[in-house]
């Protein structure tokens, strides 16, 4: 069976090739630097392109064991892991993160970067290859003599693209452990799956569609609570798998919980089938919780089994969908939605906010995203 859900929803697909690191700011002092103009950089300047390009990994040890014994220590070096203490350890050290700066890390790859005492880490993508830029101090003091932002003097440097910013607080536990290392530059693939999750609501990797749901209850939730969710879930996409016809398994759902405050409820599913109902069960709750005025309805070919689905709502249809269309509901809405706000569930916001100009009008956009009051016209508000 196959079904265009994941681009009728625009759901991101996220390359399996793809990697991640984290860099550090020089205590935080070039945090404001990186995130305002959009750009990493890297110490030891006279590790030039041009001498990583051209010359041997030996010779290059040389020169940076030639400057190293003739200046102080670079502050991003202090306490670094990659530093075995000997003097040929930390030749290696700076040789190998600058290596990764110019030649491991691809454009595609994750990069995030915490300010002073990681209170905030912006995580971005890094969309442009090593390029050197000189007098960028001057220029900039020179241009903005009395900026309050510490302008990084380093010439090696990476053209970035920011995704999110989030503050300590709201960093997952899982994730954090990462940031225990004192690696100028180091590489966080081990935690790739926080980070994801951490940057999309709802994405596919691989086979795997991944969907996570927030659970704001100032107390986390009990075994009770936990339960029932479990079973309006469960209960909520059968009803959405019975009515496109598609083989529905709870046990084909993979789980993983964090039950903290706020706490994370993660659902993978196989893409070709138990995540395209998780795909339609995280649709219909954004809309139930948000107040949407957005629908999903689909098409079956008998003839090969494969599903065509189409966003609508109450004012503009979908082009090319003027034929009759089986339109999706969900039971028990009112229940639902009870439920949802008693424990403060945030389903993806991006089920919504992905939704663009070519699939749905900005109106459209709006209106699902546009909030109103639980009451008990809920349950003719939305599919």
């Amino acid at each position: 069976m196959e079904s265009n859900i994941l681009e009728i929803l625009n759901i991101p697909n996220i390359s399996s090739q793809r990697h991640y690191w984290i860099i550090r700011t020089n205590s935080g002092d070039y945090y404001d630097d990186f995130i305002l103009h959009q750009y990493i950089s890297i110490a030891w300047d006279y590790v030039t392109l041009n001498i990583l390009n051209n010359q041997t990994e030996e010779a290059i040890k040389r020169l940076i064991e030639v400057y190293e014994n003739s200046s102080s220590t670079n502050p991003d070096d202090e306490d670094d892991d990659d530093d075995d203490g000997s003097a040929k350890g930390k030749i290696t050290a700076i040789y190998n993160k600058i290596t990764r700066f110019v030649f491991e890390i691809q454009k595609g790859d994750i990069i995030l970067i915490p300010s002073k005492n990681s209170d905030k880490i912006t995580i971005a993508e890094v969309i442009g290859d090593a390029y050197e830029t000189q007098n960028y101090v001057e220029d900039y003091l020179k241009n903005d003599p009395e900026t309050e932002i510490r302008p990084c003097p380093y010439q090696k440097r990476r053209r970035i693209k920011s995704l999110k910013t989030i503050s300590k607080s709201e960093m997952d536990i899982y994730l954090a452990k990462g940031f225990n290392s004192q690696h100028a530059l180091s590489n966080m693939d081990e935690y790739s799956s926080f980070i994801d999750r951490t940057i999309y609501s709802i994405y596919s990797k691989g086979d795997k569609l991944h969907t996570t749901m927030h659970a704001g209850h100032p107390n986390g939730l009990t075994l009770k609570e936990l339960v029932e969710l479990s079973t309006s879930l469960d209960e909520s996409a059968k009803f959405l798998a019975e009515q496109c016809g598609i083989p529905y398994d709870p046990s084909d759902i993979e789980v993983k919980l964090n039950i903290h405050s706020p706490g994370i409820i993660e659902l993978i599913g196989c893409i070709a089938v138990s995540g395209v109902v998780l795909s339609l069960l995280m649709f219909s709750l954004n809309n139930l919780i948000n107040g949407g005025k957005l629908s999903i309805s689909l098409k079956n070919d008998s003839e090969t089994g494969n599903i065509d689905f189409a966003v609508n709502s109450e004012s503009d249809g979908i082009k090319g969908h003027q034929e009759k269309a089986e339109k999706l509901e969900l039971k028990k809405k009112t229940e639902l939605l009870q439920m949802m706000n008693d424990l403060d569930i945030k389903s993806p916001e991006i089920i919504s906010s992905i939704l663009n100009g070519e699939k749905v009008t900005p109106t459209m956009i709006a209106d699902a995203q546009s909030h109103q009051k639980l009451s008990s016209e809920a349950e003719d508000v939305v599919e």
